[in-house]
């Protein structure tokens, strides 16, 4: 961003948009008065569980919960809306880029099995990961389950990377970060 302003001839009096300096939102904030911004803190989207964390970090408790808990359909409302599973694995990197754990995906896709055949959930369900050869390797591994695929037809099932899914919501979703040993720095700097 600076080599683009200074092309320009743009560095001196507007390095405040740079997007390394400040957010798109802080550069918008900066150019009217605090009584004319306008936040919006009804958050309709998740379980409590799961928004608390950007609540307290991101917006200092602002947030109000306005999500319908009893429309959503969690799988076993005694357990928490979120959990983590530690697969391990290892990266590898396809000849087309990106990362891969195949390990992780094959765990994304043992879980989604039991989840729907083996204790019948009837919701949507997704699977979001920040590599496109992962969203691949998984929707390539449920392709292959013939039962599994049919089911999750049903379940408007999606597997695809964190910008495609921007926007999107399903009951429960699967998030595969692939990080794991033989991790490139590469795709270390892409998830930063």
């Amino acid at each position: 961003d600076q080599a683009l302003l200074a092309r320009h001839d743009l560095l001196t009096g507007y390095a405040h948009w740079a997007y390394t300096h400040q957010s798109l939102f802080g550069l918008a904030a900066s150019q009217v008065s605090g009584d004319e911004t306008l936040h919006l803190v009804d958050h309709h989207r998740c379980h409590g569980d799961i928004i608390s964390f950007s609540n307290t970090e991101f917006y200092d408790g602002r947030l109000h919960i306005a999500t319908r808990h009893d429309r959503l359909r969690r799988p076993d409302r005694s357990q928490p809306g979120i959990r983590w599973v530690d697969v391990g694995g290892r990266v590898s990197r396809p000849e087309a880029g990106g990362a891969i754990n195949t390990a992780e995906a094959h765990a994304v896709v043992g879980a989604l099995r039991e989840l729907v055949l083996g204790e019948g959930y009837a919701g949507t369900l997704g699977v979001v990961t920040p590599f496109r050869a992962q969203a691949n390797a998984i929707a390539q591994l449920v392709s292959r389950d013939a039962e599994l695929s049919a089911v999750l037809a049903k379940r408007e099932f999606l597997a695809d990377t964190v910008h495609r899914f921007q926007g999107d919501e399903r009951d429960v979703i699967f998030f595969s970060p692939v990080v794991a040993e033989g991790v490139s720095p590469g795709a270390i700097g892409f998830l930063r």
